[in-house]
């Protein structure tokens, strides 16, 4: 069972749900995702906190990237920030955590280049949620 924290945009509450379903139904443990909700700049900084601490304890960052405003694999300002600490983890500190992607990012993606390198040098993978399934 791997301890898996999901990154990505709001916007996919219903997918998150559904990927949670999916992965504790096989085993594995769920410690958070991006949550909506009713009065985020009120609840901002308790979640923003609590999801980074969650970052600190998974074994595997998931970046959920896929489609968004017709941009292929979207990855948006926090997302890559979130990635960024997961990598920070890793590479800083020693810690055991992979960094996957859902899908390749577009190059009108902000980010796509540092992913690139990232890709270059190991230390993120593009892998489908199936693959954790087997």
């Amino acid at each position: 069972m791997s301890k898996i924290i999901i990154s990505g945009s709001i916007a996919f509450q219903k997918d998150f749900e559904e990927l949670t379903n999916t992965l504790t139904e096989n085993g594995h443990q769920v410690i958070n995702y991006p949550k909506a909700t009713d009065d985020l700049s009120t609840q901002f900084p308790t979640l923003f906190v609590d999801f980074y601490k969650d970052i600190e304890k998974a074994e595997i960052f998931y970046l959920y990237n896929k489609e968004k405003n017709g941009i292929c694999g979207y990855i948006g300002a926090a997302g890559f920030a979130e990635a960024t600490f997961a990598l920070t983890r890793k590479l800083l500190y020693g810690q055991k955590i992979q960094l996957f992607l859902h899908e390749e990012p577009s190059e009108k993606v902000a980010c796509s280049e540092e992913i690139g390198l990232w890709k270059e040098n190991g230390w993120i993978t593009v892998k489908n949620l199936n693959t954790f399934l087997d």
